[in-house]
Protein backbone atom coordinates (compact mmCIF):
# COMPACT_ATOMS: atom_id res chain seq x y z
CA UNK A 1 0.00 0.00 0.00
CA UNK A 2 1.49 3.30 -1.21
CA UNK A 3 -0.45 5.96 -0.78
CA UNK A 4 -2.27 8.21 2.13
CA UNK A 5 -5.59 7.92 0.62
CA UNK A 6 -5.39 3.90 0.80
CA UNK A 7 -4.06 3.91 4.27
CA UNK A 8 -6.95 6.16 5.44
CA UNK A 9 -9.36 3.85 3.59
CA UNK A 10 -8.15 0.79 4.69
CA UNK A 11 -8.09 1.94 7.98
CA UNK A 12 -11.30 2.81 8.52
CA UNK A 13 -12.62 -0.62 6.53
CA UNK A 14 -10.73 -2.54 9.03
CA UNK A 15 -11.96 -0.88 11.73
CA UNK A 16 -8.22 -0.28 13.25
CA UNK A 17 -9.80 2.59 16.01
CA UNK A 18 -11.50 -0.07 17.47
CA UNK A 19 -8.41 -2.09 17.54
CA UNK A 20 -5.76 0.05 19.32
CA UNK A 21 -8.70 1.21 21.39
CA UNK A 22 -8.27 -1.95 22.90
CA UNK A 23 -4.68 -1.37 23.39
CA UNK A 24 -4.37 1.92 25.14
CA UNK A 25 -7.84 0.99 26.90
CA UNK A 26 -9.44 4.02 26.01
CA UNK A 27 -11.27 5.14 22.55
CA UNK A 28 -8.53 6.76 20.71
CA UNK A 29 -8.93 7.63 16.86
CA UNK A 30 -6.87 8.45 13.86
CA UNK A 31 -5.85 12.13 13.00
CA UNK A 32 -6.69 12.06 9.09
CA UNK A 33 -4.99 14.86 7.95
CA UNK A 34 -1.33 14.11 10.45
CA UNK A 35 -0.03 11.22 8.74
CA UNK A 36 3.72 10.94 7.38
CA UNK A 37 5.19 8.98 4.65
CA UNK A 38 9.10 7.89 6.72
CA UNK A 39 9.47 4.78 3.39
CA UNK A 40 7.34 3.70 0.53
CA UNK A 41 9.06 1.12 -1.34
CA UNK A 42 6.56 -0.68 -3.63
CA UNK A 43 8.49 -3.91 -3.47
CA UNK A 44 9.81 -3.90 0.30
CA UNK A 45 7.79 -2.24 2.71
CA UNK A 46 5.99 0.90 3.34
CA UNK A 47 6.46 3.11 6.65
CA UNK A 48 3.93 5.79 7.99
CA UNK A 49 3.98 7.33 11.33
CA UNK A 50 0.22 8.59 11.94
CA UNK A 51 -1.32 10.22 15.36
CA UNK A 52 -4.09 8.43 17.60
CA UNK A 53 -5.60 10.90 19.85
CA UNK A 54 -8.26 10.19 22.55
CA UNK A 55 -9.30 13.74 22.56
CA UNK A 56 -6.74 15.23 25.14
CA UNK A 57 -3.57 13.51 24.37
CA UNK A 58 -2.21 12.66 20.88
CA UNK A 59 -0.18 9.05 20.47
CA UNK A 60 2.10 9.03 17.51
CA UNK A 61 2.50 5.66 16.28
CA UNK A 62 4.39 3.81 13.50
CA UNK A 63 2.30 1.76 10.39
CA UNK A 64 4.88 -0.43 8.79
CA UNK A 65 3.20 -2.73 5.79
CA UNK A 66 4.98 -5.71 4.49
CA UNK A 67 4.46 -6.59 1.22
CA UNK A 68 3.45 -10.57 0.51
CA UNK A 69 5.12 -12.71 -0.09
CA UNK A 70 7.60 -11.69 2.62
CA UNK A 71 10.98 -11.75 1.86
CA UNK A 72 13.80 -13.12 4.16
CA UNK A 73 14.79 -9.81 5.89
CA UNK A 74 10.89 -8.87 6.61
CA UNK A 75 10.21 -12.37 7.81
CA UNK A 76 13.36 -11.88 10.51
CA UNK A 77 11.90 -8.87 11.55
CA UNK A 78 8.30 -9.77 11.73
CA UNK A 79 9.12 -12.82 13.96
CA UNK A 80 11.59 -10.27 15.94
CA UNK A 81 8.29 -8.62 17.20
CA UNK A 82 5.50 -11.72 16.68
CA UNK A 83 8.14 -14.58 18.59
CA UNK A 84 10.60 -12.84 20.36
CA UNK A 85 9.03 -9.55 21.84
CA UNK A 86 8.90 -10.89 24.43
CA UNK A 87 12.13 -11.16 25.68
CA UNK A 88 13.72 -8.58 23.80
CA UNK A 89 10.75 -6.18 24.40
CA UNK A 90 13.30 -3.93 26.08
CA UNK A 91 15.14 -2.80 23.20
CA UNK A 92 12.27 -2.76 21.16
CA UNK A 93 9.49 0.15 20.33
CA UNK A 94 6.07 -1.18 21.72
CA UNK A 95 4.59 -3.34 20.33
CA UNK A 96 0.82 -2.75 19.58
CA UNK A 97 -0.49 -5.02 16.92
CA UNK A 98 0.26 -7.17 13.62
CA UNK A 99 -1.79 -8.93 11.88
CA UNK A 100 -2.35 -10.08 7.78
CA UNK A 101 -4.35 -7.44 5.70
CA UNK A 102 -5.91 -10.12 3.58
CA UNK A 103 -7.39 -7.74 1.51
CA UNK A 104 -4.39 -6.14 0.03
CA UNK A 105 -2.25 -9.45 0.87
CA UNK A 106 -0.04 -7.28 3.00
CA UNK A 107 0.71 -7.72 6.87
CA UNK A 108 0.21 -4.73 9.05
CA UNK A 109 2.46 -3.75 12.27
CA UNK A 110 1.78 -1.23 14.11
CA UNK A 111 4.26 0.05 16.89
CA UNK A 112 4.76 2.78 19.44
CA UNK A 113 6.76 5.94 17.52
CA UNK A 114 10.04 6.40 19.23
CA UNK A 115 12.29 9.59 18.28
CA UNK A 116 15.21 9.16 15.83
CA UNK A 117 18.52 9.60 17.78
CA UNK A 118 19.62 11.45 14.59
CA UNK A 119 17.85 14.93 14.51
CA UNK A 120 17.68 15.31 17.93
CA UNK A 121 20.77 16.15 19.35
CA UNK A 122 24.11 16.57 16.99
CA UNK A 123 26.23 13.17 17.52
CA UNK A 124 29.59 13.94 19.01
CA UNK A 125 32.00 10.72 20.44
CA UNK A 126 31.33 11.20 23.97
CA UNK A 127 27.30 10.38 22.82
CA UNK A 128 28.37 6.86 21.80
CA UNK A 129 29.09 6.37 25.88
CA UNK A 130 25.23 6.56 25.95
CA UNK A 131 24.61 3.99 22.99
CA UNK A 132 26.97 1.32 24.28
CA UNK A 133 25.74 0.37 27.68
CA UNK A 134 21.95 -0.57 25.80
CA UNK A 135 23.73 -2.66 23.06
CA UNK A 136 25.73 -4.58 25.66
CA UNK A 137 22.87 -5.73 27.99
CA UNK A 138 20.89 -6.65 24.47
CA UNK A 139 24.37 -8.35 23.25
CA UNK A 140 25.04 -10.31 26.87
CA UNK A 141 21.50 -11.39 26.97
CA UNK A 142 21.76 -14.21 23.98
CA UNK A 143 25.55 -14.62 24.94
CA UNK A 144 27.16 -17.94 23.90
CA UNK A 145 25.54 -20.74 25.81
CA UNK A 146 22.77 -18.01 26.82
CA UNK A 147 21.40 -18.36 23.64
CA UNK A 148 19.96 -21.98 23.80
CA UNK A 149 17.31 -20.70 26.32
CA UNK A 150 15.88 -18.58 23.37
CA UNK A 151 16.72 -20.27 20.70
CA UNK A 152 13.09 -21.49 20.57
CA UNK A 153 11.89 -17.81 19.48
CA UNK A 154 13.91 -18.25 16.35
CA UNK A 155 13.67 -20.49 12.86
CA UNK A 156 16.18 -22.03 10.26
CA UNK A 157 15.53 -18.69 8.60
CA UNK A 158 17.45 -16.61 11.43
CA UNK A 159 21.26 -15.96 9.77
CA UNK A 160 24.38 -17.92 11.62
CA UNK A 161 27.22 -15.93 11.34
CA UNK A 162 29.37 -19.35 11.11
CA UNK A 163 26.82 -21.33 8.56
CA UNK A 164 28.13 -22.83 5.41
CA UNK A 165 25.35 -20.84 3.53
CA UNK A 166 27.29 -17.72 5.05
CA UNK A 167 30.41 -18.59 4.29
CA UNK A 168 29.46 -19.58 0.57
CA UNK A 169 28.12 -16.13 0.01
CA UNK A 170 31.25 -14.78 1.05
CA UNK A 171 33.47 -16.81 -0.63
CA UNK A 172 30.86 -15.75 -4.18
CA UNK A 173 31.57 -12.14 -3.07
CA UNK A 174 35.36 -12.42 -2.67
CA UNK A 175 35.29 -13.80 -6.23
CA UNK A 176 33.49 -10.63 -7.39
CA UNK A 177 36.12 -8.48 -5.71
CA UNK A 178 38.59 -9.78 -7.52
CA UNK A 179 36.90 -9.30 -10.27
CA UNK A 180 36.29 -5.79 -9.64
CA UNK A 181 39.53 -5.12 -8.04
CA UNK A 182 40.81 -6.25 -11.93
CA UNK A 183 38.42 -3.79 -13.95
CA UNK A 184 39.64 -1.07 -10.98
CA UNK A 185 42.97 -1.84 -12.23
CA UNK A 186 42.08 -0.97 -15.95
CA UNK A 187 39.76 2.08 -15.03
CA UNK A 188 41.46 5.34 -15.43
CA UNK A 189 39.59 6.97 -12.97
CA UNK A 190 39.97 4.18 -10.34
CA UNK A 191 43.55 2.56 -10.74
CA UNK A 192 45.35 5.52 -9.09
CA UNK A 193 43.37 4.48 -5.37
CA UNK A 194 43.59 0.88 -6.04
CA UNK A 195 47.02 -0.08 -7.43
CA UNK A 196 48.97 0.72 -3.88
CA UNK A 197 46.96 -1.58 -2.59
CA UNK A 198 46.15 -4.25 -5.00
CA UNK A 199 48.80 -7.02 -4.34
CA UNK A 200 48.73 -6.79 -0.63
CA UNK A 201 44.51 -7.38 -0.97
CA UNK A 202 44.61 -9.81 -3.32
CA UNK A 203 46.85 -11.68 -1.04
CA UNK A 204 44.65 -11.22 1.77
CA UNK A 205 41.49 -12.88 -0.44
CA UNK A 206 43.22 -16.00 -0.79
CA UNK A 207 42.99 -16.52 3.13
CA UNK A 208 38.98 -16.40 2.76
CA UNK A 209 36.56 -16.79 3.35
CA UNK A 210 36.65 -17.53 7.33
CA UNK A 211 39.64 -14.65 8.01
CA UNK A 212 39.57 -15.17 11.50
CA UNK A 213 38.00 -17.79 13.79
CA UNK A 214 38.74 -16.21 16.52
CA UNK A 215 35.58 -14.55 16.02
CA UNK A 216 33.57 -17.20 16.83
CA UNK A 217 35.79 -18.49 19.13
CA UNK A 218 35.40 -15.17 21.51
CA UNK A 219 31.46 -15.58 21.50
CA UNK A 220 28.33 -15.27 19.32
CA UNK A 221 25.00 -13.91 20.15
CA UNK A 222 21.80 -12.07 18.47
CA UNK A 223 23.04 -9.15 16.84
CA UNK A 224 21.10 -6.47 15.37
CA UNK A 225 23.06 -6.02 12.31
CA UNK A 226 22.51 -2.86 10.88
CA UNK A 227 23.40 -0.89 13.98
CA UNK A 228 23.66 2.27 12.84
CA UNK A 229 22.41 6.03 13.97
CA UNK A 230 19.34 5.96 11.55
CA UNK A 231 18.14 2.60 13.59
CA UNK A 232 18.68 3.76 17.23
CA UNK A 233 15.90 5.71 18.92
CA UNK A 234 15.68 7.38 22.17
CA UNK A 235 13.30 9.53 24.09
CA UNK A 236 15.32 11.68 26.20
CA UNK A 237 18.20 12.52 23.92
CA UNK A 238 20.07 15.22 25.77
CA UNK A 239 23.53 15.69 27.03
CA UNK A 240 22.07 15.33 31.12
CA UNK A 241 21.03 12.14 32.40
CA UNK A 242 21.04 8.46 31.08
CA UNK A 243 19.77 7.54 27.39
CA UNK A 244 16.08 5.21 26.97
CA UNK A 245 17.66 3.57 23.62
CA UNK A 246 15.16 1.73 21.92
CA UNK A 247 16.18 -0.23 18.10
CA UNK A 248 14.17 -0.31 14.84
CA UNK A 249 14.23 -2.00 11.62
CA UNK A 250 15.45 -5.54 13.22
CA UNK A 251 15.44 -6.76 8.92
CA UNK A 252 19.41 -7.45 9.82
CA UNK A 253 19.14 -9.59 12.96
CA UNK A 254 21.11 -12.54 12.91
CA UNK A 255 23.13 -15.03 15.23
CA UNK A 256 26.74 -13.71 15.15
CA UNK A 257 29.76 -11.77 16.27
CA UNK A 258 29.17 -9.13 18.60
CA UNK A 259 31.85 -6.92 17.63
CA UNK A 260 30.06 -6.85 14.03
CA UNK A 261 27.20 -4.63 15.74
CA UNK A 262 30.48 -2.64 17.38
CA UNK A 263 32.23 -2.05 13.73
CA UNK A 264 29.07 -0.31 12.34
CA UNK A 265 27.94 1.87 15.47
CA UNK A 266 31.68 2.99 16.13
CA UNK A 267 33.97 2.53 12.85
CA UNK A 268 31.53 3.09 10.03
CA UNK A 269 30.60 5.91 11.98
CA UNK A 270 34.37 7.09 12.19
CA UNK A 271 34.45 6.66 8.58
CA UNK A 272 31.82 8.51 7.58
CA UNK A 273 32.68 11.45 10.14
CA UNK A 274 36.21 13.39 8.64
CA UNK A 275 35.85 14.93 11.66
CA UNK A 276 36.02 12.65 14.01
CA UNK A 277 38.59 11.09 11.99
CA UNK A 278 41.93 12.99 13.83
CA UNK A 279 40.85 11.44 17.07
CA UNK A 280 39.89 7.97 15.57
CA UNK A 281 42.25 5.62 17.94
CA UNK A 282 41.22 7.28 20.78
CA UNK A 283 37.42 7.36 20.16
CA UNK A 284 37.41 3.63 19.12
CA UNK A 285 39.83 3.00 22.14
CA UNK A 286 37.24 4.63 24.77
CA UNK A 287 34.45 2.88 22.88
CA UNK A 288 35.97 -0.37 22.82
CA UNK A 289 36.79 -0.22 26.26
CA UNK A 290 33.15 0.52 27.54
CA UNK A 291 31.61 -2.03 25.89
CA UNK A 292 33.96 -4.63 26.90
CA UNK A 293 33.56 -3.01 30.98
CA UNK A 294 29.79 -3.05 30.39
CA UNK A 295 29.91 -7.30 29.17
CA UNK A 296 31.83 -7.58 32.42
CA UNK A 297 29.21 -6.39 34.60
CA UNK A 298 26.84 -9.40 32.82
CA UNK A 299 29.15 -11.97 33.43
CA UNK A 300 31.14 -11.81 29.94
CA UNK A 301 35.00 -11.41 29.31
CA UNK A 302 36.79 -11.63 26.21
CA UNK A 303 40.17 -13.48 26.45
CA UNK A 304 41.77 -11.90 23.25
CA UNK A 305 42.64 -8.01 22.90
CA UNK A 306 39.01 -6.60 22.34
CA UNK A 307 40.44 -3.92 20.03
CA UNK A 308 42.23 -6.39 18.28
CA UNK A 309 38.55 -8.08 17.79
CA UNK A 310 36.64 -5.04 16.88
CA UNK A 311 38.83 -4.59 13.67
CA UNK A 312 38.81 -8.34 12.96
CA UNK A 313 35.70 -8.25 12.69
CA UNK A 314 35.92 -4.90 10.18
CA UNK A 315 38.33 -6.50 8.24
CA UNK A 316 36.11 -9.94 8.02
CA UNK A 317 32.83 -7.97 7.05
CA UNK A 318 35.01 -5.98 4.44
CA UNK A 319 36.41 -8.45 2.90
CA UNK A 320 33.70 -10.61 2.17
CA UNK A 321 31.11 -8.29 1.27
CA UNK A 322 31.70 -4.44 1.77
CA UNK A 323 34.53 -3.86 -0.46
CA UNK A 324 33.18 -5.84 -3.10
CA UNK A 325 29.32 -3.59 -2.82
CA UNK A 326 31.62 -0.31 -3.04
CA UNK A 327 34.30 -1.38 -5.73
CA UNK A 328 31.13 -2.27 -8.01
CA UNK A 329 29.79 1.04 -7.01
CA UNK A 330 32.71 3.01 -8.01
CA UNK A 331 33.36 1.18 -11.11
CA UNK A 332 29.42 1.83 -12.36
CA UNK A 333 30.63 5.39 -11.56
CA UNK A 334 28.59 6.26 -8.47
CA UNK A 335 30.30 8.00 -5.61
CA UNK A 336 31.89 5.68 -2.51
CA UNK A 337 32.53 7.54 0.37
CA UNK A 338 33.95 4.60 2.41
CA UNK A 339 35.87 3.13 -1.03
CA UNK A 340 39.35 4.74 -0.13
CA UNK A 341 38.92 4.01 3.77
CA UNK A 342 38.24 0.27 3.25
CA UNK A 343 41.03 -0.07 0.95
CA UNK A 344 43.90 1.49 3.80
CA UNK A 345 42.00 -0.37 6.45
CA UNK A 346 42.05 -3.48 4.81
CA UNK A 347 45.83 -3.40 4.26
CA UNK A 348 47.08 -1.54 7.66
CA UNK A 349 45.65 -3.61 9.83
CA UNK A 350 45.42 -7.04 8.02
CA UNK A 351 49.51 -6.40 8.24
CA UNK A 352 49.27 -5.59 11.51
CA UNK A 353 46.84 -8.63 12.62
CA UNK A 354 48.57 -11.35 9.89
CA UNK A 355 47.01 -11.40 6.97
CA UNK A 356 49.95 -10.36 5.44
Amino acid sequence: MNHLEEIVSHWQQLNWDKKLSKVFGKYVHLIGDQIEVLKNSREKTSIWKLVMTDGSEYFPIVLKIFKVPLKENQMLEINMYARAYSVYHEYMPKLYWLEPNEDTQEIWMVTEYVKPLRGQIKLVPQHLGRIIPTIAKFHAQSFGNRFSQHAHLFDTSLPQFDSPEVRKKGMEYMEKTRQYLDEAMKDPNLKELVEPKYKAIRKILKKGPLFFPELIEAGQCLIHGDLHVHNICCKNASDDGEWDIQLIDWESVKYGSCWYDLVILVEILIDFRSDWQKNEEQIRTRCVRLYAEEMKKHGITFKEDPLNLLKKAYLQRTLEKKLAKHLQRALNGQKSALLKRYLEKVVVWGEELGLI
